[in-house]
């Protein structure tokens, strides 16, 4: 009787051990929502929300300092939307980038203060331990980054389905 006893013991730690854990998700939009396409990270998380999308956190931040790493602590998986200007990118056009794809901009700076990659960089050395394993960047090519207007411009307002598609795709 022991034996058997023992046995089912064994089974079932293993089948515990075995059970996966869920992975805390989260989409981050990003930016300044009244300098026009740098909004667009903010207007995408904003229409995220409204998807309301299973196992899906979906939060707003108006800054990318320091602050930055209050919010994405504590995720496993991290899909930041942000505005980029690049000197051959087209308005809309959407780029996927990793954060090894922003280490020479590491120490720069933005229209935010801090900008997102020195943030991440810091937390990773502070508090390594609580910063997301996976962080995914979705950097929608803007057209306008000076002009104080709540609106996207037309062609980054048209590029926002097939965005917010991909996105959803990414986090499937």
């Amino acid at each position: 009787m022991r034996f058997g006893r023992s046995l089912a013991l064994s089974v079932r730690i293993i089948t515990v051990d075995a059970l996966p854990t869920s992975v805390k998700v989260l989409v981050l939009g990003v930016g300044n929502p009244i300098l026009s396409d740098d909004g667009v990270g903010i207007h995408i998380a904003r229409e995220l929300k409204k998807r309301r999308l299973t196992g899906i956190e979906v939060e707003e931040l108006a800054a990318s300092g320091l602050e930055l790493l209050d919010v994405v602590r504590g995720y496993d998986k991290v899909v930041i939307v942000d505005a980029i200007q690049t000197k051959k990118g087209k308005p809309g056009e959407l780029h996927i980038l990793e954060e090894k794809d922003f280490e020479k901009s590491i120490h720069g700076s933005s229209p935010h203060g801090i900008n997102i990659a020195t943030a991440l960089a810091l937390g990773r050395k502070l508090v390594p331990k609580e910063m997301p394993k996976e962080i995914v960047f979705f950097a929608v090519e803007a057209e306008d980054l000076v002009n104080v207007s709540e609106s996207l411009t037309l062609k980054v307002r048209k590029a926002i389905p097939g965005i917010l598609e991909r996105i959803e795709k990414e986090l499937a």
